[in-house]
């Protein structure tokens, strides 16, 4: 709010929660607390749990609800006609993704800065990319900001994948303390919206050399049988 009153370029500000319909998920503290500063507050509610035990096929609960979420803030955005999609990820939740493409045979995590695919003219941006969780809990407390339960049926009413890689970090850390400022390094590049066509490219090119050479060896194979 005090940028928004500084800054020279002007811009408007608004809030919107995705409410994937759990029991636990009271968003009513955020409703109050955007009322008191007079911003604006979009309320998006989906049956995510209830539609995932229909329509996810082959995927797992985060990664669904990941891309259900998206798209109810994507589609806010554009029918309120907003060009900038402000995500809170933060350092902790980019080295899981990673982790978690990882298991599903991908070399990927979140964009810190890219164009959404969906809808044109619209820019998603992750500010707290390089903040660790502890340090947005710590300013979240000490500011006395309204601190809801977290929203994603994945963590709290089935966790599965992403509960556990959080766990297995924790460990890591205590043995390796500059683990997450090593992997900050190490993803920067994943980070970048334009490698990812580089690396499909150059994936599909290995992948083609590889079959080439089955395809050979079992040739030579054939003719010395």
């Amino acid at each position: 709010m005090d940028l928004q009153k500084r800054s020279p370029v002007k811009f408007e500000l608004a809030c919107a929660t995705v409410d994937p319909q759990t029991a636990s998920f009271d968003p009513s503290p955020m409703k109050e607390y955007c009322a008191q500063l007079g911003v604006e507050y979009f309320y998006l509610s989906e049956p995510i749990v209830a539609r995932a035990e229909t329509e996810m096929e082959g995927d797992s609960l985060c990664a669904f609800c990941s891309r259900m979420k998206r798209g109810l803030l994507y589609s806010c955005c554009r029918r309120q006609g907003y060009n900038k999609l402000v995500l809170a990820q933060h350092l902790d939740d980019l080295v899981e993704s990673f982790f978690m493409s990882c298991y599903h045979g991908q070399t990927r995590t979140m964009k810190a800065n890219y164009q959404a695919d969906e809808i044109a003219g619209l820019r998603v941006i992750r500010p707290l990319i390089y903040t660790r969780e502890t340090v947005t809990k710590k300013f979240a407390y000490d500011s006395r900001l309204p601190v809801i339960n977290e929203n994603c049926p994945a963590c709290f009413e089935e966790p599965k994948e992403r509960h556990r890689v959080k766990k297995m970090l924790a460990k890591e850390e205590s043995l390796f303390p500059e683990l997450f400022a090593n992997m900050r390094r190490t993803l920067l590049p994943l980070m970048d919206e334009e490698c990812y066509e580089f690396l499909q490219t150059r994936r599909e090119e290995i992948l083609n050399r590889l079959d080439g050479d089955r395809k050979r060896r079992r040739k030579i194979e054939g003719e010395q049988a």
